[in-house]
């Protein structure tokens, strides 16, 4: 099958979306088939060209609305035609409306909390979301939240939920030299993982203050990734006394993230709104227990007590009891991680989400 994933979040980008794309498009090509991604430039750089298996195609247009609108459908009409496509399938709201119009189906990921904020401004914006999915033939959600707002706009169409992936062959259990360099061979220090942009939707000032619990233990914090909450985050580790032990590495390219999530020993999910978190599918796939929070698609991820815990959002009296209690008991750390990365192996493989995509693709594809 000739496919066209569109997107406007691709690689090097690092983010939910991007690594999605990323990681479908390997494995559908793995399967045989000819992905064509379809993006924007990178920095100037626009053109055409092979990259792991994929054919990716960077438009050089303007991300400035109307133009983009106009100019991306003009692009992907070409495209569908010289490439044969047999389908598209969009992820992400910015290139939904150039999507129209299309002499194929359409098949529509809705992945971010964006979509959510959007509808939730009221009626009319529920209308013009509505209109903007109308020509959609399918529609895919990573979290039950996702779905559930997708039917409520009155999308007539069908809507299923469909998980995010992870490539357990790459992500791994095991030590990494990180922990060494980072200065913490020792055993009894007990590393904990947010591996997340620091904004506000993603909880990561709950979770500055949760640590707060932890004043004592030997613990060290590490942040992967970076965002406009950093200021505030290290305000409130400065306010518990924990800014000392914490470690930022900014935004952090996927290809370090192996070795990182090898130097730590439990990873935390504090978010607010949540698809199916990639970073606690990668989390799980590594080996290590999660504790997020009871919203979106992290429930879908832990079993309470066997892979992780769970605590409400916005409850830093609650998390902070959560991490405390894995990092005094290294036994229960141990075992659930090892449960953690069963599920991910069983349930949430690449190859597995990419057949389960490919059947919805047969439904449709001309």
């Amino acid at each position: 099958m000739r496919i066209g994933l569109v997107t406007a979040d691709f690689a090097p980008n690092v983010g939910g979306v991007a690594s999605h794309v990323v990681e479908l498009g390997r494995a559908l090509a793995t399967l045989g088939h000819t992905v064509h991604v379809i993006t924007l430039p990178l920095g100037e750089a626009a053109g055409r060209e092979a990259w792991q298996g994929m054919m990716v195609h960077r438009l050089r247009i303007t991300k400035a609305r109307p133009f983009y609108t106009f100019l991306l459908r003009r692009q992907l009409h070409k495209l569908v035609q010289s490439e044969k496509l047999a389908l598209l399938h969009v992820h992400g709201l910015r290139p939904l409306e150039a999507s129209r119009r299309q002499s194929c189906p359409v098949i529509f990921t809705n992945h971010t909390s964006g979509y959510l904020a959007r509808i939730e401004k009221g009626p009319r914006a529920q209308k013009a979301m509505r209109a903007r999915m109308a020509h959609v033939a399918h529609v895919l959600a990573p979290s039950q939240e996702l779905v559930e707002a997708s039917r409520a706009v009155g999308y007539p169409g069908p809507v299923d939920f469909l998980s995010n992936g992870v490539d357990t062959g790459r992500f791994l259990p095991g030590d990494s030299r990180l922990r060494r360099e980072w200065g913490m061979g020792n055993d009894e220090q007990v590393a904990l993982l947010l591996a997340r942009r620091l904004v506000e939707k993603n909880g990561v000032t709950v979770y500055a203050e949760a640590v707060g619990a932890l004043r004592g233990l030997p613990v060290r914090l590490v942040f992967a990734g970076d965002g406009p909450e950093r200021a505030a985050v290290e305000r409130r580790l400065q306010a518990n006394g924990m800014l000392e032990k914490a470690r930022f590495l900014g935004n952090v390219d996927n290809r370090q993230m192996p070795d990182i999530y090898g130097a730590v020993d439990i990873s935390v999910l504090p978010s607010r709104r949540e698809a199916t978190s990639i970073t606690g599918l990668e989390s799980m796939a590594s080996g290590l227990p999660l504790v997020g929070t009871r919203v979106g698609g992290i429930p879908y991820l832990i079993e309470e007590g066997k892979t992780g815990l769970m605590v409400p959002p916005d409850d830093p009296e609650a998390l902070g009891a959560a991490l405390r209690s894995l990092v005094t008991d290294a036994e229960t750390r141990r075992a659930m991680g090892q449960a953690a990365r069963q599920r991910a192996v069983a349930r949430f493989d690449w190859r597995r989400i990419a057949e389960s995509t490919l059947d919805i693709y047969r439904r449709y594809a001309r």
